[in-house]
């Protein structure tokens, strides 16, 4: 008997096949490497799929790893300090938290990341880069979003100087998100556009 599909992570609303058990990560949030490959398998969807995928950016700060270690290596790593902290499992995570919500571990390219709890049982080490973290930016959501959207449906259309008018043509068209007023050299939608344009 096939065994029955269920969410990847519960407790993220995107799923990643690839995410190694026990852990709870979101790459389309957290990771630059994954999201540029994404790019481009998203640019061979329909414009509802792209759209419905967005979603789970969300819409609070983000903190995205720009390092050169792949989702698999933190996860992998992550895992290794968990066994040597002997976190085998979701009561032992909790007891080694509480009372803190999460904690954090440095990993090998000095990168920090947090680990709390997971919703899932199985999928119980939650983690994601530390705010301020080596190798990571802080953006907020719509920000990322409309980077992301830019790439995939403005593509060869865009240079490397952004259009005030092309940028709100994607945030309006297919984000539902407001028309921004100014594009400032250096922050926010220019500063992460240079971030994913760099190879």
């Amino acid at each position: 008997m096939a065994k029955e599909e269920r969410p990847i992570n519960r407790n993220e609303p995107g799923k990643n096949p690839e995410t190694i058990v026990p852990i709870t990560f979101n790459p389309h949030k957290h990771h630059l490497e994954f999201l540029k490959k994404q790019i481009a398998i998203w640019k061979t969807k329909n414009r509802d799929e792209v759209q419905t995928e967005l979603r789970c950016i969300g819409n609070n700060l983000i903190d995205l790893y720009c390092g050169k270690l792949t989702v698999n290596e933190i996860e992998r790593q992550c895992i290794a300090f968990a066994e040597k902290e002997n976190l085998t499992d979701a009561e032992k995570l909790a007891k080694w938290l509480a009372p803190a919500e999460f904690r954090k571990t440095e990993l090998t390219d000095k990168s920090v990341w947090v680990i709390k709890q997971g919703l899932d049982s199985e999928r119980f080490l939650h983690i994601h880069p530390a705010k301020y973290s080596p190798f990571c930016v802080r953006v907020r959501a719509a920000t990322l979003k409309t980077v992301i959207a830019l790439k995939i449906f403005a593509g060869e259309n865009t240079s490397d100087t952004l259009h005030l008018s092309t940028v709100n043509h994607i945030r309006t068209k297919y984000l539902d998100l407001s028309p921004v007023k100014s594009l400032e050299k250096g922050k926010g939608i220019s500063r992460l556009w240079t971030v994913f344009s760099q190879p």
